[in-house]
């Protein structure tokens, strides 16, 4: 949350950072990196002309707050991306999306809705990438890789062009992934293999 709003404060020419929404109780009424923490995110409701992004790390739970916004009405969401990364004319991002320092977007690239992808992490090109996937720092994504919703992939790791990543299937960090993985499950390692199976289906 806090490198979040590290990222809106660097786009301060776009947008204005009027606060933070929370479910966390002891942040109530508190300060985050100098911004106020105004309420929780069923309050986003009392801002109806507010941009939102969601800024969590999983994506199940990310989802799940998506969800439950709009379940109470029609929230707007901004897609943030850091004045440092680059990227072509050729790369779509959904809305929702939050693409941090450092990062590397080279063409033929298409990124669903409410997807991460953090620190200088690389993405080749004619890769697609889902909805709600994290992206963690330090990531080498190579040419046509095609990675579906809800997908974590972990630090520093690397996938070798034409791997699928199938939905909801978690990445462990500094795996390199030489092969497609099917959904739901967890892989680790140089290269990476199926650890288990996750009960929490995306």
């Amino acid at each position: 949350m806090r490198e979040v709003i590290w990222l809106a404060k660097a786009l301060a020419d776009k947008w204005e950072l009027r606060g933070v929404l929370t479910d966390f109780d002891e942040l109530q009424g508190k300060m985050l990196c100098d911004i106020p923490v105004i309420g929780k995110s069923s309050d986003w409701i009392k801002f109806p002309d507010a941009f939102f992004v969601v800024a969590i790390g999983s994506p199940r739970i990310r989802r799940s707050v998506v969800e439950q916004m709009e379940k109470i009405g029609k929230p707007s969401f901004a897609t943030l991306i850091h004045p440092s990364v680059m990227y072509s004319e050729y790369v779509s991002v959904g809305e929702g999306c939050i693409i941090t320092a450092g990062c590397i977007l080279t063409t033929q690239i298409e990124i669903g809705e409410h997807t991460i992808i953090d620190r200088l992490s690389t993405i080749g090109h004619d890769t697609s990438i889902g909805s709600y996937c994290i992206i963690s720092p330090l990531t080498a994504v190579s040419g046509n890789v095609t990675i579906h919703d809800g997908v974590e992939i972990g630090t520093n790791s690397a996938l070798i062009p034409k791997a699928v990543i199938h939905r909801g299937s978690i990445i462990g960090a500094g795996s390199v992934v030489t092969k497609s993985i099917s959904d739901n499950v967890v892989v680790v390692g140089s290269p990476a293999r199926e650890i288990r199976q996750l009960e929490d289906k995306f």
